[in-house]
């Protein structure tokens, strides 16, 4: 138990966390290294790291005050830190394998600002149980000495998640780009294999570089999503939303319906052959300070009916009825001219890249040499008629509607995005019009908020510049009225 206003170290298993990827890595090196002086030179390295980051614990304190938590630490370069409660955007608990060994808790404290979007504001680490309770009464003090439900409870997500779905939500979750140039990394490999086996020449060298290229683009992203989202669970409790998963590294974090700024629905085109899609929200201040900088993920990928029962239950708030408009007929006119620019740069890489195909063609002999010549005018023919038809799709789907608190934005004719924004989120809005926009009387928004990724912008299709004014508009006339609260966009 910490008595309040006494000063207090994290867990010593600190020393090992920050010490143990530079440590493994002078380890790997010294194996490798017959030279003994300088192995013992980086032997001598691991030492002092070790010292470094022992005296760095050391000297560093927390202080758990009634109105705020000071970090402070007295080394050479001395620094002190202070997070008021009335500040705090999140309390979140990270547990990695480190902390699994040792028994700890890191508790994350976000600040609600941009600028500790990505990173936490301070990462503490501590006993499980002493985590738990310290998180417990920062979370009373940001809701004025309110207990909270205790989230151990047996408490039931508001949809069953079965590994089957974590696996599916991250293999078809991945972004179409990625699965199509992990495809083709994967299928030049096997076309590696084989010509080097058939023609005598080595080939292995490159095809294994390509399949290392399919393995990081396409296979380690969607094993990474299904490592994250293990035993997945959401729920709400009052205006709070509480977010559980990890198989490796657990995650377990919280926030209040009023900080979400906006609320994305999206689907991948093999999603969408699924007739599935998931749900993130932009919220500030859930940083997990893992090096990744994801949004939260409010249901993962589920049929769309699912998915839409979901949000009304979690964030009614960004729910009302819709009536889209399309876009206008000069739209068409501008996707078309950028189509037609995109397929002549298509085709100029391609008499660019025959040569070499060509060349390759000569040493191959039998089907393989007949083949290649025409892969690549295949190819391009392919990739213009794709080019067009994704023009045809994006001209068709993409969407903007307004509401008195609400509007939507509806974009992607591959990855299909429908951003659903509250006006007293955002922070800006440009309205963007080119030459050839201009001639055609369209226009582009650029919408600005804050997000869990740190600044974000969100486009609108092409729409008349009368309409899209009619955002940055309606936000001045709700600062003018005292709807919009201002205070909030600029914790």
């Amino acid at each position: 138990m910490i008595v309040p206003g006494e000063r207090v170290r994290c867990h010593p298993s600190v020393i090992v966390e920050k010490s143990l990827s530079v440590v493994v890595l002078i380890a790997l090196l010294v194996t490798r290294l017959e030279a003994t002086a300088v192995a013992g030179v980086l032997a001598a390295a691991i030492v002092a790291l070790l010292l470094f980051n022992y005296r760095q614990w050391k000297l560093t304190t927390i202080r758990f005050g009634e109105t705020e938590i000071v970090v402070e630490r007295d080394t050479l370069f001395k620094a002190k830190k202070t997070l008021p409660y009335a500040k705090i955007a999140s309390v979140n608990v990270n547990r990695g394998i480190v902390n699994r060994l040792f028994g700890t808790s890191k508790l994350q404290i976000n600040i609600n600002s941009g600028s500790s979007a990505t990173v936490p504001e301070a990462a503490l680490t501590f006993g499980e149980d002493m985590a738990d309770e310290l998180r417990s009464a920062i979370l009373g003090a940001l809701h004025d000495g309110e207990v909270l439900p205790d989230e151990d409870e047996a408490t039931e997500s508001l949809v069953s998640f079965s590994p089957a779905d974590v696996i599916v939500h991250g293999l078809f979750s991945v972004p179409t780009y990625q699965t199509i140039f992990g495809s083709v990394f994967l299928a030049y490999s096997v076309f590696e294999l084989y010509t080097s086996a058939g023609a005598g020449i080595g080939g292995d060298s490159r095809a294994l570089v390509s399949l290392l290229m399919f393995f990081v683009v396409q296979f380690g992203p969607a094993v990474s999503l299904i490592f994250r989202y293990y035993n997945y669970r959401v729920y709400r409790r009052g205006e709070t939303i509480f977010l559980q998963h990890g198989l490796l590294r657990t995650y377990k974090t919280s926030f209040e319906v009023s900080r979400i700024n906006a609320v994305r629905v999206k689907s991948t085109l093999a999603a969408r052959l699924l007739h599935r899609s998931w749900i993130e929200a932009e919220v500030v201040g859930l940083a997990s300070g893992t090096g990744e900088s994801l949004r939260p993920v409010l249901c993962l990928l589920k049929d769309d009916a699912t998915q839409q029962r979901l949000l009304r239950e979690l964030a009614p708030e960004f729910v009302y009825d819709r009536s889209p408009e399309r876009q206008p007929a000069g739209a068409w006119s501008v996707l078309l001219i950028r189509a037609a620019i995109a397929s002549f740069a298509l085709v100029l890489a391609m008499v660019w890249s025959s040569l070499y195909v060509y060349h390759a063609a000569t040493a191959l002999a039998g089907i393989a040499g007949a083949v290649l010549p025409w892969v690549l005018p295949l190819a391009t023919i392919l990739g213009v008629l794709a080019i067009f038809y994704a023009t045809h799709v994006s001209c068709r789907i993409t969407e903007f509607d307004t509401s008195k608190d609400l509007f939507t934005f509806v974009n992607g004719a591959v990855d299909r995005e429908t951003v659903v924004m509250s006006y007293d989120r955002v922070q800006m809005v440009r309205v963007e019009r080119g030459p050839v926009a201009g001639f055609f009387g369209v226009a582009r928004a650029r919408v600005y908020l804050l997000s869990s990724t740190g600044g974000t912008s969100i486009s609108s299709g092409y729409f008349f510049e009368n309409r899209l004014g009619a955002i940055g508009e309606t936000v001045m006339e709700r600062i003018a009225s005292g709807e919009y609260d201002w205070r909030r966009n600029s914790v």
